[in-house]
């Protein structure tokens, strides 16, 4: 299955040639599923999916965002598997639809460049209100769907990536002493950025961060915490011990790398506009 969408804040669809690229959005209302809308929140059909995105986020619940611009076959097709995948986790995930042929969506379509995109598509927004990532209708399926929400921990990296920040990931053992220090130098790092970066602890024993630590390719027979760096691009750019110079860390957020904090490889980070 090929997957067409990275874990960015501005989601980048490769469409042959043509790169459209997507940025948060606030689509309209799921016309023909109230039965997925928000009731306990007090939102409902009229409400607009703005408001219906914003109260799943704030109850901890990921997205599945259907693109169309028209209804028929196709559409109904996009929205089953969409309530197939919600179906597996129904108390973490909600639906909304986005019609691009609304003209009160202009200014969405523009952030997302969703115009001559392939229609229908379904995005996976998650709890942060960041777009992971998504499929074409001929690829996607629920499961596909729901191997985009990202992990917690990701999650809080794509937050800071989303607000143009670099990332310091503090990878430890619940049992390391040194993790306390390895937090200490990250954040006097970020204070010699101006806030220009965020940090992010990762207890690699956490079995609901597996992926991740995969991904990022950290031994789990570790001794001492790490430190990765990960620049506005997404890229991992090094990996240092506790002890480490915070002006070392600054210098290694600030460069680009091949690496990657994606699963599927590339930059995790927003597209230039």
């Amino acid at each position: 299955m090929k997957r067409l969408l990275t874990f960015v804040f501005v989601v980048s669809f490769f469409y042959g040639s043509q790169v459209c690229v997507a940025d948060q959005l606030t689509p309209t209302a799921c016309s023909d599923c109230s039965e997925y809308f928000i009731s306990d929140s007090g939102f409902g059909p009229g409400d607009g999916a703005a408001r219906l995105i914003e109260a799943a986020n704030k109850s901890g619940k990921t997205v599945f965002l259907v693109v169309y611009d028209k209804t028929g076959a196709d559409k109904e097709k996009a929205m089953s598997i969409a309530k197939e995948a919600k179906a597996k986790k129904p108390d973490v995930t909600q639906i909304v639809e986005f019609n691009t042929t609304d003209v009160a969506n202009k200014d969405l379509i523009a952030r997302y460049r969703t115009a001559g995109a392939p229609l229908p598509l379904i995005l996976v927004i998650d709890i942060n209100g960041t777009a992971t990532g998504g499929f074409l209708l001929a690829e996607a399926t629920s499961e596909g769907l729901l191997n985009l929400i990202p992990s917690p921990k990701f999650s809080e990296i794509l937050k800071g990536l989303s607000a143009q920040k670099c990332v310091f990931l503090v990878a430890y053992k619940g049992s390391m002493a040194q993790k306390a220090v390895a937090v200490a130098k990250c954040t006097e790092a970020v204070k010699m950025m101006s806030n220009g970066a965020s940090i992010v602890e990762l207890n690699i024993e956490d079995k609901g961060e597996e992926s991740m630590v995969k991904n990022l390719k950290i031994d789990p027979a570790i001794i001492a915490p790490e430190i990765h760096t990960i620049n506005k691009a997404g890229q991992v750019t090094g990996v240092f011990n506790s002890d480490t110079d915070p002006a070392q860390l600054v210098k290694s957020a600030k460069k680009s790398s091949t690496g990657s904090c994606c699963p599927a490889g590339g930059s995790c980070a927003p597209a230039k506009k």
